[in-house]
């Protein structure tokens, strides 16, 4: 794939290319070769969309969810994301699950939403992933159905996703989901953090000041961390932080 403007792309687009519509869609919404022009890009996705290309139906769902390019336009963002989703496209279908669930656009029918994330987990989309294992997690009514969610999160995690890492420490520190084990929420606290994912940060430091199971208290990793989650604005880490040099 080209992302890098070129006389060679634009020919090959204005010939009706649709690959290459594309691609000088993603120069155009990128800079990459070219000066970025939004209504460009949105007028090279739409000529691609328009003849069936997956990827540039979505980015021109995007666009129009955004406004860029164009005016926001929530139905117009809905009816690509279908369109993008009916081929299989997992970013699609995810996409569409947002702006459903949302509100910003009515489902075309009961469980549409639903189905659409539902669609785009099993498709490995890590974030489509924690977003459903979290909501089947909220809806859990019992330890089986919590672990059945827990799995999803995990996939996401195990794909780098900070948050969900963050989640899964998260349950193994309190035993929701997982057996308890706060070594392992250790480990993935410490995944997230070295994201720079606040929350994790935070809960890995309280950790090291109070010690984990097993471990001594270490204080000075502990400020670090806080340290670090204070700098993003975490209430809690600045709390903490002052609280630890008191």
């Amino acid at each position: 794939m080209n992302t890098t403007f070129t006389p060679e792309l634009r020919q090959a687009a204005e010939g009706g290319a649709v690959e290459a519509r594309h691609d000088l869609a993603l120069c155009y919404a990128r800079g990459d070769g070219v000066a970025v022009d939004p209504a460009a890009a949105f007028r090279w996705f739409e000529q691609a969309a328009l003849q069936g290309h997956a990827a540039s139906q979505c980015n021109l769902g995007l666009l129009c969810l955004k406004g860029e390019g164009g005016p926001v336009d929530h139905l117009a963002a809905a009816r690509w994301f279908r369109a993008a989703a009916a081929q299989g496209q997992p970013r699609a279908c995810f996409n569409l699950s947002i702006l459903l669930q949302s509100g910003l656009a009515p489902e075309a029918g009961p469980g549409e939403a639903a189905a659409a994330l539902q669609r785009a987990a099993a498709a490995g989309l890590p974030e489509a992933q924690f977003n459903l294992g979290v909501s089947l997690l909220v809806q859990a009514p019992d330890a089986t159905a919590k672990s059945g969610a827990a799995t999803w999160i995990f996939e996401a995690g195990k794909a780098g996703l900070a948050a969900a890492q963050y989640q899964i420490g998260l349950m193994f520190d309190t035993g929701e989901g997982f057996d308890r084990d706060p070594q392992l929420a250790v480990e993935w606290y410490a995944l997230a953090a070295e994201q720079g994912y606040p929350n994790a940060q935070y809960n890995l430091g309280l950790h090291f000041e109070l010690g984990h199971e097993g471990s001594a208290p270490d204080r000075d990793r502990a400020r670090a961390l806080y340290q670090a989650a204070a700098a993003q604005g975490h209430e809690k880490a600045i709390d903490a932080l002052i609280a630890l040099d008191t």
